[in-house]
């Protein structure tokens, strides 16, 4: 974690879920839940700069 750089005590709740899309909210809710680990699915996760992915992984 520390070389990660991330923020200390930054939490899924504090995201800014509105900067998003509704079809990528929706996304990261399936991925969140978990299913993807059971069926051993690959995720590659592509945005730009600052969008928040490093934070949401």
């Amino acid at each position: 974690m520390r070389n990660s750089n991330l923020l200390a005590g930054k939490t899924w709740e504090q995201f800014r879920w509105s900067r998003l899309p509704l079809q990528v909210r929706h996304q990261f809710e399936t991925l969140r839940s978990g299913g993807f680990l059971d069926r051993q699915d690959n995720v590659l996760i592509f945005g730009r700069p600052g969008s928040g992915k490093t934070n949401l992984l």
